[in-house]
């Protein structure tokens, strides 16, 4: 019987070892926290027409001194700026490897 050899006509460097790949089926959960914001910006104030001065005194027979008052009312729009929002926080990744065994041994 006679054996027959191909040439090989490629050079190929030697190889040290074996080269496997290796798997590992793993669940991972990672926690998340929805928290809701509400921030408020600065506010703008609008004067919507005329002061009013009101005096305080009405119908004074009699004078209080050396002592006047009034009132000053002004009616404003006051503008809010307010963004609703909601953040997502993660806790710690934790991996459950599914493994009944004890490694450390």
């Amino acid at each position: 019987m006679e054996n027959f050899f191909e040439p090989e006509t490629e050079c190929k460097t030697e190889q040290v070892g074996c080269p496997t790949m290796g798997y590992q089926d793993v669940n991972v959960c990672v926690p998340v926290r929805i928290k809701a914001f509400g921030e408020v910006g600065n506010a703008t104030t609008k004067c919507l027409g005329k002061a009013l001065i009101t005096s305080g005194c009405g119908s004074c027979i009699s004078s209080s001194g050396n002592i006047c008052k009034f009132t000053v009312s002004q009616k404003l729009r006051i503008e809010v700026p307010i963004i609703f929002g909601a953040r997502a926080e993660a806790d710690e990744a934790i991996i459950d490897c599914d493994c009944d065994c004890d490694c450390d041994s």
